[in-house]
Order: C-alpha cells, then structure tokens, then sequence
C-alpha cells in the first residue's frame, strides 16, 4: 500500500485507517500534523452543519430558498435539497467572480453574490456544480441561528472533538502557525512558487463554507467519522443527506458510491491538493495531502487514489473503479 501510494509522487501527508485502525501515517514531506487547505473537501462538512439543523426542525429540506433570499433569481423553485445535492440550476454571470476583491463580510460577500446570480430552469434538478449552493447554505445557517459560519463550525467540530490543527484560513497569526499550515505552492516556469496569502485569504472568504478551513489528515479523519458514526446526525438523517441519485450521486458535499459503500471528496486550490475516501461507516479511510501543485496533475491523482482505495476495500483491479 504505501509503495503505491508514494509512486504517486505526492509532496506531503498520508493517512490510511483500515476497519478502525491506523494502517499508514507519514509523510513524503512536511510532517503527519501539518495542515492543509481543504478547499471542496469543507463541503461535506457545511452539509452535515445544514441536516443537523433540519434535524433540530429549523429547517427543511423542502423550504424553499425564496424563504431565505428572495431577491435570487429562481429563488421560489428552489429547494435546500437542491442546493445540497447542486440541482438548483444557480451561477454567477458570465465573467463575475464570488465575493468581492476586500472583505467587508461573509453577509456582504453573500448579498453582492445574490445580485449577480442567474438562473437557468432547465437545469433545476440536473447536476451543475457550483459553490454558490453552499454559500447559500451557510447564509441560510447564519439568519436560522444567530451565528456566524465560522461560529457554528466551531460549535460544531473544533470544540467537541478538540481538533487541534483546524483553523479558518483567516485566523490570527498564532492560531495558524498552531495548526501546522504550510504555504500553498504551484509549478510555474519549472519551480514551485508559493501562492500569496493575500489572494488565498481573499478566495477563503469568497467560498466561505465550501474553501475556508485549513485542517491536518487527522482532523479530517476525525471530522468524517463523526459525520458518518458519530452523534451529530442520526442514522434517519445521514440516510436523508446521503440520498443521491443519477447522473453522479453527489449529495452532503461528497460522492456516494452506492455500489461499493464508499464515499468521496476532493479539494484543489490555491496550492493545495486534499483527497478523501472513506466507507460509509468511516472505519476504513485514506486521506492524502499536498501543498505542491501542478497543472493536469489533480485528475491523474484522483483516479490512482481512487484505485488504491478500490484495493484497500477488497476490490479486484479489474472491477469497476470507484469513482468521484
């Protein structure tokens, strides 16, 4: 296992859980503690943020977004199912980008979105992935609760499970350099070159609940497991957010394999690379990460992983692959 998982060449940390039990935790640089960027990976936990909430009964997922934001265009046939599984047909206007380039707030950033969001009807209820849906999400979590995203996902994991190298990108200096982050890096012009902070922190606040955090292989893994086990969600409610249908099965931030009980996610951006698998248990898990980066290099590594990850459930090389 670790003579495949290291000729994927990948600069940077390695954990693989194998039915509850640690199989592999090294690194082919940095150290085991060090954090990373999560970028899209964070969906899945902003997912099991929202189905807690529903859980509560302070929300449905059959409201409607016009409940929320009714200036969004669509916002009346919209549904936070839709959202969560990226059915809601929402985009930016072609050449508009999320946020703003100085952070003023995450409700600010939310309603400049709002005012130049489209949305195209034959794609309500079709696959379209978008990061809006999750900003929205988390605006929606904010007005139900009083809190602040940030709030809310300390409330939820950082305090009840003690993660100690989880931050929001964000964070004042010492609460970074205290979870281990290490500089984004990108190949350019055959070196690797350190991604600015500014621009990274910009893009953290523009993404909000879908690229803000930055946490270590163990963190992760202890996040996903209290997802998928733990006593966040109940078994109704996981069952409920992990409902997915064709084309891809995407729903709860993460792709549901169905056929082999596994699920996926994957983060790209701003330096970083983060890849999960976990079964549907979240006893068996490989979570790798890297702040080298290179471009073309995200979708070979996901399909190898996914491989690897295929054989440490007991797939043959020949079966279908996992996907995601």
């Amino acid at each position: 296992m670790r003579q495949k998982i290291d000729a994927l060449g990948i600069k940077g940390s390695v954990l693989v859980i194998k039915n509850g039990k640690t199989l592999l935790d090294y690194a082919t640089e940095n150290t085991t503690d060090t954090s990373y960027l999560i970028n899209s990976v964070q969906k899945s936990m902003t997912a099991a943020m929202v189905m807690h909430e529903v859980q509560k009964g302070k929300l449905s997922l059959h409201d409607h977004l016009s409940k929320f934001y009714p200036e969004i265009p669509g916002a009346k046939k919209i549904t936070i199912k839709n959202l969560l599984t990226m059915t809601a047909g929402l985009d930016l206007k072609p050449g508009a980008k999320l946020g703003r380039k100085h952070f003023v707030s995450d409700n600010d950033n939310i309603n400049r979105d709002a005012a130049r969001t489209i949305f195209t009807s034959k794609l309500l209820g079709q696959w379209h992935y978008s990061s809006l849906n999750y900003i929205y999400l988390c605006g929606i979590m904010s007005q139900i609760t009083g809190k602040s995203y940030e709030q809310l996902f300390r409330e939820s994991y950082i305090k009840p499970l003690q993660l100690k190298h989880t931050a929001f990108l964000w964070s004042k200096s010492e609460k970074i350099i205290g979870s281990g982050l290490v500089p984004g890096m990108v190949y350019h012009r055959n070196r690797y070159v350190a991604v600015k902070h500014k621009a990274a922190l910009r893009d953290a606040h523009n993404e909000l609940g879908a690229g803000s955090v930055v946490m270590s292989n163990e963190d992760i893994a202890k996040v996903m497991h209290y997802i998928l086990a733990g006593k966040i969600l109940t078994n109704a409610s996981r069952k409920l957010l992990y409902e997915a249908g064709p084309p891809v099965y995407y729903n709860g931030g993460l792709y549901n394999n169905i056929k082999h009980n596994v699920k996926t996610a994957n983060g790209a951006g701003e330096g970083y690379y983060t890849f999960m698998r976990t079964t549907d248990n979240g006893k068996t898990m490989i979570i790798i990460q890297s702040n080298q980066t290179k471009a073309g290099q995200f979708a070979i590594l996901k399909a190898e992983i996914n491989q690897i990850m295929g054989q440490l459930i007991g797939l043959k090389p020949s079966s279908e692959n996992i996907t995601g």
